[in-house]
């Protein structure tokens, strides 16, 4: 057929050749995860674009843990024509079947011999060894490996047991985060500071991340990690904690050669992705690339070369089913073991068996912000070789920012307490309380992280005078180097300030006194004298009997008061005057009592004297009204003792204390002051409580004052009702946070707890903490009194008063009718004591209402008179004739003679006690009435 038509014939070969040639340079890239399968192919095309190669398209994705899926893919490829694959270690079997050259751009296996694959990916034995020269130089002595499976690489990082001591200890699986931190306190508490973390990138930021939880990021604390893509992931939060933290890297990110490679791959990478590419993204993987993609680059790179020089003849493509090649996979791999190659990645020079041991890699520390800046290369025949450091910079003003601290506290309401809580409380949840949320605003601030140690025994610290040592919260915070902070109620005092830092205060406070809240006293018997003072009540006596003894003086003087005597006669021959002594005191004493008489003064001085007396005795009246209802109310008391004076003299038994090495005690038996210094003598012989709430509880049992600081007085007297604060401040001082000598981090934190105080912050949670969290404001002053109820007590007086005047009555009335009966009796011949035995028996006869003027008060025993005998005439005319003699007496009394009849004497004292009992109101009316009508006779 060419024969006829060399021409066609010609052509068809060349088409022919052409196609040929396309097909002898094409590379197959098999990867299970997507993303990365992407990344890859980028990095094939980016090669071949330069080598005329056949360019690929994103493969399928490989299953996922499915044993077969890898080779499946590499079987594919190699019956589409591809010359090398790069892919995992699972397709060794089916690229060696198939006529493939493999290059392994992962780890391969530890546990098998790929002698038909090329490893791009350091050896472990390689990475083992630089991990090694790195614990020398750092000079470990002991170090923690980390790691995921087996241990096997432990004896390789340390082949010198008495160099270099390992504890190894595997990861937990990746989703259990609370048993790698656990894992990690078990560490801590081992004291465990330097660490090998033998795992892949994602594994290593993990561990990070729990370090950084548990406080195993200071700078007392190393690590290095051997994954070669740390620098792919985000660090920033892990730098700043102090800690030194060592990676290895296969590459020198400012080589021209991978930024020539990253640019070429960025170009094919966008065109992989198209539009849905994000440019952000892309350019941040350039600049880091990931370690996968620089070994297939460099995979590509020399496959490429070596088919170029070897210029093998190509078959039929390769098959897996016929185990048949188009060409001798060994040949290629062979001729790629035999050279030696400059890559991207460094130099790649492999072993018989595959393995790649001549690897330059790069040295790296974590720098603030994230960085990991180069600080030495290693080389297995050169060894470690360090790269001149510059001078370090100062500190930047966010020093805190990302790094973790241990803070110890020590239990004290309301500063550290115990969360109640149902459910079961880890780590920092466990507490809670003023300094608990002060710790969390600074974090919040100055960007930090911290975790809680608390100090079991509670004890704060005191400085023995014989060995000059501390004990408690200042011999943890002076000697663990883990610990960066102390926080409590701890007083800033100058013996502390000569062994640690203090901030600023963040609360002030005094010296006060606690003692039992003094008991109310029972209501005074003569309660209701207490409104006015005794020289008030004598001065009131005085003016009542004085202004009584003027009314019936001037009474006396106004000839107005002088009236006809009831009952009016025309021409009466004598006048009455109604303001007596025992009538102007009764008058004035109604006036006082607002009760008035029937006493009405009638001429003008009278009346004067008796608006003024009224206007005193209005206002007396309601001053005493007032204070009365005041007094009443408000509950006194009695206290014995004001002051710390009181206290240091008291002669009650009253003892005193403060807590045992405390900065209280510490006041008394530093202080110059002599009352002071009196008082801790006598602490000096007593036992000391040995916390606040042993002082607390021996207030409320014995008489007994306890010094201590105000605000844990305050907290405690807005809770416990029966205890009080006594007296002023003894003195002035703050509490802060405590810190090493000279440390770094003084200067933020006052400038952040000078923020929160100038915010209000600092008042807004003292007053939450002490006045509304946990019972505050339980013991709040009512000062409501309209609704508080008097008992019994608050009126035995004036009960006492009622009883003794109803008393006096009854004996000054028989004491009248006894010197009535002596002077009068109605039988003279009978005895007193019979007279007056038969004045006392009518008194209780309850059914005679009417007593006779004259005669027995009871009938004869031989005359029974009916009641019916009493008619009504029989009465009045009884009346009328006492009347008629009433009315004679007078007359009677001006006509007596010598040759008269004398009237005897029961008639005529008895028309005088008559007289003496009109003073009535009715009486009082008319006298007023006939004055207004006629002039008084003269």
């Amino acid at each position: 057929m060419c024969s006829s038509d060399h021409n066609v014939c010609v052509v068809l070969l060349l088409l022919f050749l052409r196609t040929y040639d396309a097909q002898t340079l094409q590379i197959g890239v098999v990867e299970a995860r997507p993303e990365i399968a992407v990344k890859l192919v980028a990095a094939v095309n980016a090669v071949l674009r330069d080598h005329d190669g056949t360019l690929l398209e994103v493969p399928a994705p490989v299953e996922p843990q499915e044993p077969l899926a890898e080779p499946g893919q590499i079987c594919l490829q190699a019956g589409q024509g591809a010359t090398a694959v790069v892919g995992g270690s699972a397709g060794a079997d089916a690229a060696a079947r198939a006529g493939l050259a493999l290059l392994l751009a992962e780890p391969a296996p530890e546990n098998r011999h790929l002698s038909s694959a090329l490893e791009l990916y350091p050896h472990l034995d390689v990475l083992a060894r630089a991990c090694a020269a790195l614990c020398e130089a750092k000079d470990w002595q002991n170090a923690v490996v980390l790691h995921e499976g087996s241990a096997r690489v432990a004896p390789r990082l340390a082949p010198d047991i008495d160099a270099l001591a390992l504890r190894a200890r595997q990861l937990p699986p990746p989703h259990d985060d609370n048993a790698l931190r656990n894992l990690l306190l078990v560490l801590k508490k081992l004291g465990a500071i330097n660490f090998i973390v033998w795992c892949d990138a994602e594994c290593s930021v993990r561990v990070l991340d729990a370090a950084q939880r548990v406080g195993l990021l200071a700078d007392r604390h190393s690590y290095v990690l051997t994954a070669l893509d740390l620098h792919t992931l985000p660090l920033a939060d892990y730098s700043y904690g102090g800690a030194n933290i060592t990676g290895l890297r296969i590459f020198n990110a400012e080589s021209s050669k991978v930024s020539k490679a990253m640019g070429a791959w960025r170009e094919e990478y966008v065109k992989q992705l198209g539009e849905t590419g994000n440019e952000e993204e892309i350019a941040n993987i350039a600049d880091n690339p990931p370690t996968a993609v620089l070994l297939t680059y460099d995979a590509a790179t020399i496959v490429a070369k070596a088919m170029k020089y070897l210029d093998l003849p190509t078959d039929e493509p390769g098959s897996c089913e016929h185990g048949a090649a188009s060409f001798h996979a060994d040949t290629l791999l062979n001729y790629l073991r035999s050279e030696k190659w400059e890559g991207v990645s460094g130099p790649l020079v492999w072993e018989a068996g595959g393995e790649r041991h001549e690897v330059l890699l790069q040295v790296t520390e974590l720098e603030r912000g994230g960085r990991l800046a180069p600080v030495a290369s290693w080389a297995p025949h050169t060894g470690l070789a360090w790269l001149p450091r510059a001078l370090t910079p100062s500190p930047p003003g966010g020093l805190m920012t990302n790094r973790t601290f241990a803070i110890l506290i020590a239990m004290n309401k309301p500063y550290i307490m115990k969360k109640q809580s149902s459910d079961r409380l880890f780590g920092n949840d466990r507490y809670e309380g003023f300094c608990i949320e002060l710790i969390d605003r600074l974090s919040k601030l100055l960007h930090f992280n911290y975790t809680f140690v608390e100090q079991m025994d509670g004890a704060y610290g005191v400085r023995n005078k014989t060995t000059n040592q501390w004990n408690g919260m200042m011999r943890r915070l002076m000697d663990d180097p883990d610990i960066q902070f102390a926080v409590t109620d701890l007083t800033i005092t100058a013996e502390r300030e000569e062994a640690v830092d203090f901030t600023t205060p963040f609360m002030n406070l005094g010296i006060s006194i606690l003692f039992r809240k003094p008991q109310q006293p029972e209501p005074a018997l003569l309660a209701f004298l207490l409104p006015f003072s005794n020289g008030v009540w004598l001065c009131l006596g005085l003016a009542y009997l004085g202004t009584s003894l003027v009314l019936y003086v001037v009474g006396r003087l106004c000839p107005d008061e002088w009236q006809n005597p009831y009952p009016c006669v025309e021409e009466p021959p004598a006048l009455e005057n109604q303001f007596t002594l025992a009538n102007a005191l009764w008058f004035n004493l109604g006036a006082v009592l607002q009760q008035g008489s029937e006493i009405a003064p009638v001429a003008y001085g009278t009346r004067a004297v008796a608006s003024c007396w009224w206007i005193f005795a209005l206002v007396i009246t309601s001053s005493y009204t007032a204070n009365l209802a005041t007094l009443l109310a408000t509950k006194s008391s009695t206290e014995l003792i004001k002051n710390v004076r009181d206290l240091a003299e008291n002669d009650q038994g009253i003892t005193y204390g403060a807590k045992a090495g405390g900065s209280t005690y510490t006041f008394f038996e530093l202080s110059e002051n002599e009352l002071y210094q009196k008082m801790f003598q006598k602490m000096k012989e007593q036992e000391m409580p040995k916390s606040n709430e042993a002082g607390i509880q021996k207030v409320m049992t014995d008489k007994y004052a306890f010094f201590a600081e105000s605000t844990t007085i305050e907290y405690t007297v807005e809770r416990n009702c029966e205890v009080t604060s006594v007296g002023d401040l003894l003195d002035s001082k703050g509490y802060g946070i405590a810190m090493k000598k000279n440390s770094e981090y003084r200067q933020s934190l006052n400038l952040a707890l000078l923020n929160l105080q100038e915010a209000g912050v600092l008042r807004e949670m003292k007053y939450r903490w002490w006045k509304e969290m946990h019972g505050g404001g339980a013991c709040q002053p009512s000062n409501d009194y309209e609704s508080e109820e008097l008992s019994l007590d608050n009126f035995m007086g004036l009960f006492l008063v009622l009883v003794v005047g109803c008393a006096l009555g009854v004996v000054v009335s028989c004491c009248d009718l006894a010197c009535t009966a002596w002077r009068h009796p109605r039988d003279p011949e009978r005895s007193f004591l019979g007279s007056f035995w038969s004045e006392l028996r009518f008194v209780f006869r309850f059914e005679q209402s009417v007593k006779p003027v004259r005669g027995p008060l009871s009938p004869a025993a031989s005359s029974h008179a009916s009641p019916s005998a009493s008619t009504p005439s029989a009465r009045s005319g009884r009346s009328d004739g006492e009347a008629e003699g009433a009315e004679g007496a007078e007359g009677a009394e001006g006509a007596e003679g010598e040759a008269g009849p004398r009237r005897p004497r029961t008639a005529s004292l008895r028309s005088g006690r008559a007289s003496a009992r009109r003073s009535s109101m009715h009486a009082a009316s008319l006298r007023l009435a006939r004055h207004a009508t006629s002039p008084t006779p003269r």
